[in-house]
């Protein structure tokens, strides 16, 4: 059983945690996006959870979304919450 990352989809602003990989990138993909400082936090968090790759500093958005975007050849239709949020399951496993 994996640890949830997150546990609240308000750390997701503005991402919804519906959206698959592939609609969180083509989301990202208008450039005023591409550099939005308030996307870090949310965009770390799905990264970190796609590729589980440690990185040597702080990164720009725009290297989590070329990451994002390398891993949604391979996991684009997984959705945000089934990366970040805990399962029903994991829930009464705590309970």
């Amino acid at each position: 059983m994996s640890t949830p990352l997150t546990t609240a989809s308000s750390d997701l602003a503005p991402i919804s945690p519906d959206w698959t990989i592939v609609e969180l990138v083509d989301w990202l993909a208008d450039d005023s996006r591409q550099h939005d400082p308030g996307l870090q936090h949310p965009l770390s968090l799905i990264e970190r959870a796609l590729t589980a790759e440690p990185w040597s500093g702080v990164p720009s958005t725009v290297a989590l979304i070329r990451s994002i975007s390398a891993a949604a050849r391979t996991r684009g239709s997984v959705t945000v919450a089934e990366l970040l949020l805990p399962s029903p399951m994991e829930l009464s496993l705590v309970a």
